[in-house]
């Protein structure tokens, strides 16, 4: 029997267990985004190819033989592909968190579930697309040259971080839009901005050396972009720092967005 109590919310080990107990609607929700974001796509996933791939190839152009920004020593159209492969992620799985609750009001409404399952489920539906997107990041170094590398092993750290702050962003970002309906049309140029904030288009180097923890701090993309670099365009392991300050600092921002959002979450059948 689930009992379900009324009151303020709170992140809590039984948060945790109730979670656990409802894995199954969870898994739901996942299949059912990746079905419904690829149902009648004639492409089906090589959008999450195309999409990072075309936009490394117009940077390149761009950034790469016109504005000549550094790329660190590989082709400037590797470095823009390892970034885009991670920003395509955060950006179409945060737009998908965002409007989780409201596309899904109806059932907010009839059925009790723990609602941070709408947007998180969006953020793992969204790894699908990552694990493309790397693949073929992997698979264009190839054709460049780039050899595998046991630092290779180590992708799934960087590729936790930029899950981790995504799911912060997502979680705010949903609970935020269903109490104010403007979020979702401030949510492309809040995401511009994010990407001209993270090292998508330029090398983390060009940040002065003594500003680089604390950007990878407040930025933990800074730290999964430049550790897929890294790792995969360079077979080094990363610089230690930056990757566990983003580590560290994308689990805090989770850890605070989903307090936050249990502690609102009581008012959104009234308000979608």
């Amino acid at each position: 029997m689930l009992v379900v109590r009324g009151g303020r919310g709170r992140l809590s080990i039984d948060t945790l267990r109730e979670n656990w107990e409802f894995r199954e609607v969870f898994r739901s929700f996942v299949i059912r985004r990746v079905i419904v974001k690829y149902k009648q796509a004639s492409v089906g996933i090589g959008w999450a190819v195309l999409q990072p791939v075309l936009a490394a190839a117009i940077f390149a152009v761009f950034f790469g033989h016109l504005a000549k920004v550094p790329s660190d020593g590989v082709p400037y159209l590797l470095f823009a592909l390892a970034g885009t492969a991670v920003w395509s992620f955060f950006s179409s799985s945060a737009a998908l968190a965002m409007e989780s609750l409201v596309i899904d009001q109806g059932l907010l409404k009839k059925v009790y579930f723990p609602r941070e399952i709408l947007p998180l489920s969006a953020v793992v539906a969204g790894l699908l697309d990552l694990g493309a997107a790397i693949a073929t990041l992997i698979i264009a170094a190839g054709l460049y040259g780039i050899g595998p590398a046991v630092s290779w092993i180590a992708l799934p750290i960087p590729m936790l971080i930029a899950v981790l702050t995504c799911a912060a962003f997502g979680l705010c970002a949903s609970a935020i839009n269903t109490y104010y309906r403007d979020a979702r049309h401030a949510m492309p140029f809040i995401l511009q901005l994010v990407m001209y904030l993270s090292p998508v288009l330029y090398p983390l180097s060009l940040v002065p050396e003594k500003w680089q923890l604390p950007y990878a701090i407040l930025n933990p993309l800074a730290g999964s972009i430049d550790g897929v670099r890294e790792i995969v365009l360079h077979g080094q392991w990363g610089a230690a720092d930056i990757t566990i300050a983003s580590l560290v600092s994308s689990f805090v921002y989770f850890l605070i967005a989903y307090a936050a959002f249990k502690a609102v979450e009581r008012g959104f059948t009234d308000r979608v």
